[in-house]
């Protein structure tokens, strides 16, 4: 066995033992290069639309530091993020700063910065599979090494803090400039672990961001961090990281790329994004290629609407199109299926009814128009590139998760599928039967997808799951069974109204500022005197109910009966968590406390009701029955 066989075996072992495994060789046969202000792919000009996804590297909750959702993207998560990129012909995509831990916290899993010239090697494990999937779908990688806006894991001010320096010393001081370039040495001349190339040499990158929004970097920093990047990685572009329309735009012989961020509450864009971005065109005369690191098309009322966001958003891609300076655009931002089921989600916080896009689309999010703009994406990414709009492919099996003696069900979801259906059998050979079709996995955060009410306690079944879209079905998805039913779940989770009985006429739905309410998406609002009721088929065993409150906890009084008429007032435990509140954007400062209420409830009762007894927000209602 040669050297090089040698070490091809054990890049393969390193990858198996740290979950992830060796990809097939990388799509890229070239460098992305600039000439003037176009970049290029070989002798072929390089144009763009893509996403943010900063959930490839970042753990998701960047803002509530909720422990349960604090942790590193799997693999099996980050290779859905890249199928969406694929089916979407994103060719690059934006991730986040590499969270650096503070020197009074304690080091966690997904700090990949331990301290000045300290890094976490299980943590960039993760990157060097970012890289490892961006060779194998064809997408070029734009990656951030720090941030000053959005600091909220560790940034420039992390730097300065373990050198005692006041934040904004971070851009003069000596001793933090080494610090920083410790870092980006680190980054770049390390070798993946998967692949076995050096990220400096490694083709899937575009382009490396000296950090996130750091518009309070000097001309001189900025110039002096390039020459630093570029001498390390030669073959690399670097990009700019101020991003506001009307400021200076740096025009250095290290840096090869200038870039803006696009949102309707930015001061110089009255007009308009595309008229703002012609204005900065104008400036820059050609000197070098601009990109739109961010844009957000989220509804105002006032430069977007829920009638025009759509077609506004179109109108920009094509702005974006025949401007030859542009190379490209990153919509901000979007995420991916979660291993345990769903999706991952996080609230724009300066909007009311805004989150993060997921892909192709869901009427769940139609507040914010997604499918809409989620189709707009997908043809201005191929229409850029000058290709066809092909149908969106077939989706694969989803993966059906384990079930308990609740037949809750959740699985892993199928990239690009719109529904699913379940079919369910007594044995695991079938026959086969349709129970739910179409079911969306997209109507609920971070809880099972679905229950399986039309079975009784003492039953055996076998379930699985088939994924679809206008394309067509997948293949059905692996078979889970025997489930011995000791438990039926009735649960709502607020989307409408359409399993209540009967509700007071005040009782309103809401999904504003989801950040506040732990991203759960939806809520029945009321106040005192309001009230709703279930009617389930079968005698209850137990309640479960999850409500929220902004200041005063008014607890809800939870009353069961046999008739409809004689109601009986549970004790039920309760357990409370108040949740911390976002640090700024339009709910900045809120703070919402968590109740959840669980309790038996005597023989014989079908009826649950729940009353208000002050502000308050049902978060979700569960009963279960026999």
């Amino acid at each position: 066995m040669n050297m090089k066989t040698l070490i091809g075996v054990a890049l393969l072992l390193v990858g198996l033992e740290s979950g992830f495994t060796a990809e097939p060789a990388s799509r890229f046969q070239h460098f992305i290069t600039r000439k003037g202000n176009k970049l290029y792919d070989g002798e072929k000009e390089f144009r763009f639309v893509g996403a943010n996804m900063p959930g490839l590297v970042l753990p998701y909750d960047y803002t509530l530091s909720l422990p349960e959702r604090m942790r590193l993207p799997t693999p099996w998560e980050q290779e859905d993020a890249f199928k969406t990129l694929d089916q979407m012909n994103g060719r690059v995509v934006r991730t986040w700063n590499l969270p650096m831990c503070d020197p009074k916290a304690q080091p966690q899993p997904w700090h990949f910065v331990l301290g000045p010239g300290k890094f976490n090697e299980e943590a960039f494990k993760v990157v060097d599979n970012l890289f490892a999937l961006a060779n194998k779908y064809g997408v070029r990688v734009m990656l951030d090494l720090t941030a000053e806006s959005g600091d909220y894991l560790g940034g420039i001010g992390t730097y300065a803090a373990y050198r005692g320096k006041k934040r904004a010393e971070f851009y003069t001081d000596p001793q933090l400039k080494e610090d920083y370039k410790a870092t980006v040495r680190h980054v770049l001349t390390r070798t993946n672990t998967i692949t076995g190339v050096a990220y400096r040499d490694d083709k899937a990158v575009l382009a490396w961001q000296f950090g996130n929004e750091m518009h309070k970097a000097s001309d001189e920093w900025l110039s002096e961090m390039a020459a630093y990047i570029k001498k390390l990685a030669p073959n690399h572009l670097v990009a700019e990281t101020r991003h506001r329309p009307g400021q200076p735009l740096l025009v250095d012989p290290n840096i090869d790329l200038v870039t803006r961020h696009l949102y309707s509450n930015y001061r110089g864009v009255e007009d308009g994004w595309s008229g703002a971005m012609r204005a900065e065109m104008e400036k820059l005369s050609g000197a070098r290629p601009m990109f739109i690191g961010e844009f957000g098309p989220y509804i105002d009322g006032k430069m977007f609407t829920h009638e025009n966001v759509v077609g506004e958003t179109r109108k920009f891609l094509d702005y974006v199109q025949s401007e030859p300076g542009i190379c490209g655009a990153l919509i901000w931002s979007m995420y991916f299926h979660h291993n345990d089921g769903g999706f991952y989600w996080h609230q724009i916080m300066t909007y009311p009814a805004v989150w993060s896009y997921h892909w192709p689309g869901f009427p769940s999010a139609d507040a914010q128009r997604e499918i809409g703009i989620m189709t707009a994406m997908r043809e201005a990414a191929f229409r850029i590139e000058g290709k066809p709009v092909p149908p969106v492919p077939v989706p694969d099996a989803p993966e059906l998760l384990p079930i308990g003696d609740v037949p809750l069900l959740s699985w892993r979801g199928s990239t690009g599928a719109t529904g699913y259906d379940i079919e369910r059998a007594p044995k695991a050979g079938g026959s086969w039967k349709t129970i739910a079709k179409n079911v969306c996995d997209a109507d609920v955060a971070y809880r099972p997808l679905y229950s399986d009410t039309t079975v009784r306690a003492g039953q055996t079944w076998f379930y699985r799951v088939i994924a679809r879209n206008a394309s067509g079905a997948s293949k059905p998805s692996n078979v889970v069974g025997p489930v011995n039913v000791k438990h039926v779940c009735f649960a709502d989770e607020l989307q409408d109204f359409s399993r209540v009985q009967a509700k007071s006429d005040t009782l309103k739905l809401d999904n504003d500022y989801n950040a506040i309410y732990a991203e759960y998406l939806f809520r029945a609002k009321g106040s005192t005197n309001d009230w709703l009721s279930y009617k389930v088929p079968a005698a209850m065993m137990s309640v479960k109910v999850t409500a929220f409150f902004a200041k005063e906890t008014a607890d809800l009084t939870l009353q069961v009966s046999a008739d409809g008429k004689k109601f009986i007032t549970l004790q039920p435990k309760r357990t409370e968590q108040r949740l911390p509140a976002p640090p700024r954007g339009a709910a900045g400062g809120q703070r919402r406390t968590l109740v959840e209420y669980d309790c038996a409830v005597p023989a014989g009762n079908r009826q649950l009701k729940l009353l208000w007894n002050g502000p308050a927000e049902l978060d979700r209602a569960e009963v279960y029955t026999k």
